[in-house]
C-alpha cells in the first residue's frame, strides 16, 4: 500500500463511519504522512486538525514515568525508594517500590474498583482521594509485591501524589514547566474534570454511535480528577516532538531514557514486558495503547530505524485493527 493508497484507504473509512481522529507517521523526525478525518465536537464544527488536542488515556503513563526518572535522575528520589516513603498513609501496602509501580508489579489494588463500591458518583474523585480511600478501606493487596505483572492504574495515580509531595508542583505545573513547555508542546496539557479551566486551544470530544446511529458524548467521567494514570492531552504534532525529544535526549541523556524501554521483571526473574511507561514488544519496538470512554490512542516507535506511527481518535470500534494495518503498510516500505 504505497501513500496515497493509504490515504485513500483511511478516507473510506472515515465516509464509512468507522474512524474518527488523526493519524501521523514520521521516520528520523520527518513526517511522511499525516491525515486527520472528522470532527473535534458532537456539532461537526470544528473539523480536526494537526493540533486538535486529544485525550491519550494511558499514553499518559510515558509522561508519569518520564518525570520519575527526570526525579531520579536529579537526585530528587530513587526508584527503589519505597512507596511509602512518600505516601506513609499507605504504608499498609509494605514492600512495595516506585519501580514496581511503573512496571506494574506492585499488587496494588484497582483503584477504579474500589471507587465504584465506595465512590460517590456524582463527585469528581481525586489522586488524593483515592490515597485517602485507600487508607480508610484498606483493600487487600493482589500479590505480593514483584510476583506477578497485572496492568494497574493505582500505582501511576499514586505516583502523581509522589511527584507533587517530591517537587512541590501539581502534576499539571510540573508537566507544563518541565515537559511540555521546554518541548514546545503547545497543543498538550494535564487537563480534567478536577481542572479549573481547560488550557487547550482545540480540545477535542470523545463520543460514540448509540444503538440508533445517533452521535453522542462519550468523554470523561466521575474518575477523571485523577492524573498519573491518564489526564494528558496531545496532537500528533506534539507527540512527534516527544519521539524526537526522547530520542536526541532533550529532557534526558539517552543513556538514562533507555532505561525506560528494559522490561521490568519478576521475583522469579521472569520479563514482564514492560518497562517505564512502554510496552516492549521486540527488541527494537515499543509502544502503548490507550482507552477511555470515546478516545482510542497508539504510539509505536522503532527505536533503531527511528519510525514513528500515531492514531488519536475520539471515535473507532476498529483502532487496533487500523493501527496494525498502518505499522504492517508503513514496514512495507508505504514511506521510504
Amino acid at each position: 500500500m504505497k501513500a496515497n493508497g493509504v490515504a485513500d484507504w483511511l478516507d473510506e473509512i472515515y465516509r464509512r463511519n468507522l474512524f474518527s481522529g488523526a493519524v501521523l507517521v514520521a521516520k528520523v523526525g520527518n513526517i511522511c504522512f499525516e491525515g486527520q478525518y472528522g470532527y473535534a465536537d458532537l456539532a461537526d464544527s470544528a473539523p480536526l486538525t494537526r493540533h486538535s488536542s486529544f485525550s491519550i488515556a494511558s499514553l499518559s503513563k510515558q509522561f508519569t514515568a518520564t518525570a520519575m526518572l527526570m526525579l531520579a535522575h536529579a537526585g530528587r528520589l530513587k526508584l527503589d525508594d519505597a512507596m511509602a516513603r512518600y505516601l506513609p498513609e499507605l504504608n499498609v501496602y509494605g514492600g512495595i517500590t516506585i519501580k514496581q509501580m511503573l512496571h506494574h508489579t506492585s499488587g496494588l489494588p484497582d483503584y477504579m474498583a474500589v471507587a465504584d463500591k465506595h465512590w460517590d458518583g456524582t463527585r469528581v474523585i481525586t489522586a488524593i482521594d483515592v490515597v485517602k480511600m485507600l487508607e480508610q478501606f484498606r483493600p487487600p493487596p493482589v500479590f505480593r509485591p514483584g510476583d506477578e505483572f497485572q496492568y494497574n492504574n493505582t500505582g501511576y495515580a499514586l505516583l502523581e501524589v509522589i511527584l507533587s509531595r517530591a517537587t512541590g508542583l501539581t502534576y499539571p505545573d510540573f508537566m507544563k514547566q518541565e515537559v511540555f513547555d521546554r518541548l514546545g508542546m503547545n497543543d498538550s496539557a494535564a487537563f480534567n474534570l478536577a481542572s479549573r479551566e481547560c488550557p487547550l486551544r482545540s480540545r477535542v470530544f470523545g463520543f460514540r454511535k448509540s444503538f440508533f446511529g445517533k452521535k453522542v458524548l462519550s468523554d470523561l467521567n466521575y474518575l477523571d480528577g485523577v492524573y498519573g494514570d491518564g489526564g494528558i492531552y496531545s496532537s500528533t504534532s506534539d507527540l512527534a516532538r516527544w519521539d524526537a525529544a526522547l530520542r536526541y535526549g532533550t529532557l534526558l541523556p539517552v543513556s538514562v531514557y533507555d532505561r525506560a524501554y528494559v522490561s521490568g521483571k519478576l521475583n522469579s526473574g521472569a520479563n514482564t514486558g514492560y518497562g517505564y511507561g512502554w510496552e516492549t514488544i521486540s527488541p527494537n519496538v515499543v509502544e502503548h495503547w490507550g482507552n477511555w470512554e470515546g478516545f482510542t490512542a497508539h504510539i509505536r516507535r522503532d527505536l533503531r530505524g527511528h519510525l514513528l506511527l500515531v492514531v488519536l481518535s475520539n471515535f473507532t470500534p476498529y483502532h487496533d485493527a487500523i493501527s496494525n494495518e498502518l505499522w504492517d503498510a508503513y514496514s512495507d516500505g508505504a514511506w521510504a
